[in-house]
């Protein structure tokens, strides 16, 4: 049945398959390979030579589109297939958000369609100029087809349609549609054949074919059949494309969503850090950093690293770096923490898996820094003094989280930052690779490390351009940290496990929070606090080891007391005159912002912290 697009009648074909003869069916995804055909334009007609030609044509069409999982690199693949031996000029029209979203937008309401040129191919015997084409029809421009142009209506009847002699009536109305008066010369007069671009039942966009009717036979029937089974090849390969696309960026999005979004490194340290998507299908993987404000000033610095690649690993790694932030939080003991972590990993994932990590404590008022790793890269340490080269710190490696058949505690390793320190933590995928072993990756590592003085950011950069090796490599995270000054409002004192110490201990918590400036109140609530943890840790002492008051004062007043007493203390549920026990830890967390208490190698600390101070010292 004969169709009318603007006053020009086209012939349509369904998109089934075309009634191919036998030799020629035969040869579609063949084995054999064709060499490319040099030969000039021949007429298509119903002969030996053009049988042969669109066989030759379907073979190379099968070897050489789809190469890549690149939606601009595919159309350019079909391109280059048509011209010269099929068309004078081939475009390639692309839904926009398939562009965009790698998504198959439904079909508008108006039958409209907003399409994206993604490619361009112009036969050197085309009587316009490649200049003429590129202005006319520019690659990567959205345009958007009404609903009577034969555009839209090829993608909205899903079949090819076909005009064996445009008119000029429909060349001016075409070009009216795509506000480009040159589009009339492009197509007035010559002959235009379009085939929708379908995949797994869903139209992608379509192939626009033309030739100059003065050069070679107009479209037939028989081409109507070709640019089908091209039009089939190509869109099941930008529709792989599409979902490849799709996919990486879902994994992307997923990963940059479970990184941390703004880190926030405590006062007296500075940081930076880097994270680098890998060269595999996937691109995403399970590296991640972290950077954890604990109690007392101090902060963890973390790096981590799942098994694999893709949505698990991604996923693996939001549900580790949460756990351990929450476990962290805790104040649990790295070696505890890891442990935990450890136990956790096999819950993960539906399939094995197992991931490595590295947390490094700081206490900037002891200056000392806890490092626990689980099977990961071992820390750098650059030293202020740059006469002093930089080192692989030995902390003992430990196994990697998840390995149920392997048990045992983890230890820890601890050792002083001096003020300027550098602490470098990152993945294996910046040190090692498939031309590259750990061993040479750290070597390079303390190469590109000698200068201790210059900025985070700029070595960070150096580091990525030195190591980061391109072709296939692993993603990686990378975390720098330099040691600043201790706190200046800081102080502490020792004190015997005697009675006199609580009294000893409200008179310096006084002195120096008066010392700072704070008001009246805030000092009267930390000595009354004071009071009552010094009080607990006197009357629980196992012995004669002192007990120890550090007060550190930056946006908030914090107040530790530490021990040698390793039992967890318990505040009293209820202010029961009648209950003696729990009642002193009652009144710090009904008069603290913020209290907690943590194990240490010797006994605890408990401490309590003081908000919306206003200090002059």
């Amino acid at each position: 049945m004969e169709q009318t697009v603007a006053g020009q009648a086209a012939t349509p074909f369904s998109d089934g398959p075309g009634a191919l003869d036998e030799g020629l069916a035969a040869g579609i995804g063949g084995e054999k390979r064709t060499p490319r055909h040099a030969a000039p334009p021949h007429d298509w007609h119903d002969t030996a030579d053009s049988v042969r030609l669109r066989l030759a044509l379907l073979n190379r069409a099968s070897e050489e589109i789809g190469t890549t999982l690149d939606l601009v690199r595919t159309a350019e693949e079909l391109v280059g297939i048509a011209i010269p031996d099929f068309a004078d000029t081939t475009w390639v029209l692309l839904q926009e958000r398939v562009v965009t979203h790698h998504e198959i937008p439904a079909q508008m309401k108006d039958g409209s369609a907003r399409v994206r040129r993604l490619a361009l191919g112009v036969s050197d015997k085309d009587p316009l100029p490649v200049e003429f084409w590129l202005s006319t029809l520019p690659i990567g421009e959205t345009a958007v087809c009404p609903p009577a142009s034969p555009f839209a209506r090829c993608m909205a009847e899903r079949r090819s349609l076909f005009f064996p002699i445009v008119s000029d009536e429909l060349a001016r109305r075409t070009a009216e549609d795509f506000g480009r008066p040159d589009f009339l010369r492009a197509m007035a007069g010559r002959s235009l054949l379009l085939s929708p671009l379908m995949a797994r039942g869903r139209v992608l966009g379509l192939l626009a074919f033309n030739r100059d009717p003065a050069a070679r036979a107009e479209y037939c029937g028989r081409d109507v059949e070709l640019a089908d089974n091209l039009a089939r090849r190509t869109a099941l390969c930008i529709d792989n494309a599409r979902l490849y696309n799709l996919e990486k960026s879902q994994a992307l999005t997923l990963q940059s969503s479970l990184l941390p979004k703004r880190v926030q490194p405590p006062p007296g340290m500075e940081v930076a850090h880097r994270y680098v998507p890998g060269s595999d299908v996937a691109e995403v993987g399970g590296d991640w950093f972290d950077v954890i404000p604990l109690s007392g000033g101090r902060v963890a610095l973390v790096v981590g690293d799942v098994m694999g690649h893709g949505m698990q690993a991604a996923t693996v790694m939001g549900q580790l770096r949460t756990a351990v932030r929450t476990l962290a939080r805790l104040d649990l003991p790295g070696t505890e923490l890891m442990a935990h972590l450890d136990a956790l990993v096999p819950d993960m994932a539906d399939s094995y898996i197992f991931a490595t990590c590295i947390i490094a404590v700081h206490d900037p008022a002891a200056r000392t820094c806890e490092i626990v790793r689980a099977g990961h890269v071992p820390p750098v340490i650059v030293h202020p003094d740059s006469s002093v080269k930089p080192r692989v710190e030995d902390v003992p490696p430990n196994r990697p989280l998840g390995l149920g058949f392997v048990t045992g505690p983890f230890e820890s390793w601890t050792l002083d930052l001096p003020e300027g320190s550098l602490l470098v933590l990152c993945t294996d995928g910046l040190v090692e690779s498939k031309n590259r072993d750990i061993g040479d990756g750290l070597a390079l590592l303390l190469e590109n490390l000698g200068d201790p003085e210059a900025g985070l950011e700029e070595i960070c950069d150096t580091l990525l351009r030195t190591l980061v090796l391109e072709g296939d490599r692993d993603d990686l995270a990378l975390l720098v940290a330099r040691i600043g000054r201790a706190p200046s409002r800081s102080a502490s004192w020792e004190l015997p496990a005697e009675s006199y110490a609580v009294r000893e201990a409200r008179h310096f918590v006084r002195q120096q929070a008066g010392s700072w400036g704070l008001p009246e109140d805030t000092v009267d609530t930390a000595e009354l606090l004071v009071s009552e943890l010094a009080t607990n840790a006197v009357r629980h002492a196992a012995g004669p080891g002192p007990i120890e008051i550090r007060l550190s004062y930056d946006e908030r007043l914090t107040c530790e007391v530490a021990d040698q007493v390793g039992a967890e203390p318990r505040a009293a549920a209820l202010p029961d005159e009648l209950e003696e026990s729990g009642r002193g830890l009652y009144l710090v967390s009904e008069l603290s912002a913020d209290w907690g208490s943590r194990r240490t190698s010797t006994g605890k600390v408990v401490w309590f912290a003081l908000e919306g101070l206003v200090g002059v010292g």
